[in-house]
């Protein structure tokens, strides 16, 4: 069952422009739009999400909270950074596992099995979760913002792109987690929006741009900082899907080592979230989706 009701439309609709514009640049308007230009649709889609249900009143809370934790964690020399980082982090976990009060997330894929061996299929769009791409890129992440500098991220996030993705099918594949079955669907259009504005964002502005790149940072000094960092971060992704199973948390950590590369190579957040929208897609369009039942203990 497929349910894009025109409430869903216009809240997470709105919500995805606002995704959107934190890679806009800055300095077209004075004072915070100018600063922030996500702001504005992200106010909108907050109204809607009032006006039609999807956020009680007690969700503004938590939204205020998490953003001015971000804003003071962003700010160079403020004195209490490892305090703020470390509430950043628990509200972040918080949003991301819905533990915070006034969010009411829609499904809209439900039921809906892609093929006779797979196990049915669910889509939410999360509103709490997609705060996260607000909260750390939008105030404490450097974003790309010329056509000159995505094409270089793409060109040094290439091979380790190509890499990961014929490691993880691969890896699929022998662990029994997928079939090879390619298909085409005209659902493909709506969950590569769920896939990419509302999981890819969130899950690489977390890992990525918060854990592994202060773990990068608090690791300078060390030897192999780099490496560490990595896979800490790799195995905290790898836990974070120990829900689908041991096999799925496995794939996850491989998964996120190549993420976590192909962002270390770059220097880009944009490539993980490039390379992890990019797997994501073969996965649905090329092999069983989301996975074989038979693979599910």
């Amino acid at each position: 069952m497929i349910q894009l009701t025109t409430p869903i439309l216009a809240t997470y609709g709105v919500l995805t422009m606002a995704l959107a514009c934190l890679w806009l640049p800055g300095g077209t308007l004075y004072g915070m739009l100018g600063r922030w230009p996500w702001l504005l649709p992200l106010a909108a889609a907050i109204l809607l999400g009032l006006n039609y249900g999807f956020l009680q009143p007690v969700a503004l809370l938590s939204i205020g909270a998490y953003g001015l934790v971000c804003k003071l964690w962003a700010m160079e020399n403020h004195r209490s950074k490892w305090l703020s980082g470390s509430m950043v982090l628990a509200l972040s976990v918080a949003l991301f596992l819905h533990l915070l009060p006034g969010f009411t997330n829609p499904t809209i894929i439900s039921g809906l099995r892609l093929s006779e061996d797979a196990v049915p299929y669910q889509k939410f769009l999360n509103f709490d979760s997609a705060l996260i791409g607000f909260g750390i890129l939008g105030f404490g992440h450097r974003r790309i913002s010329g056509s000159a500098e995505w094409l270089s991220m793409l060109r040094r996030a290439a091979p380790v792109l190509l890499l990961t993705l014929v490691t993880v099918m691969l890896l699929s594949l022998q662990l029994g987690y997928v079939h090879w079955q390619p298909k085409w669907t005209p659902l493909f259009m709506i969950w590569a929006w769920g896939n990419l504005f509302f999981t890819c964002i969130a899950e690489e502005a977390f890992f990525r741009g918060l854990v592994q790149k202060q773990l990068m940072l608090g690791l300078s000094n060390t030897s192999g900082g780099t490496f560490i960092a990595l896979s800490i971060a790799s195995l905290l992704f790898g836990l974070a899907h120990i829900a689908g199973g041991i096999n799925y948390a496995i794939l996850a950590t491989v998964a996120g080592i190549g993420y976590g590369w192909a962002y270390f190579r770059s220097q880009c957040i944009e490539a993980a979230i490039v390379a992890h929208f990019i797997l994501n897609s073969l996965h649905f369009l090329l092999f069983t989706y989301p996975v074989l039942a038979s693979a599910l203990p």
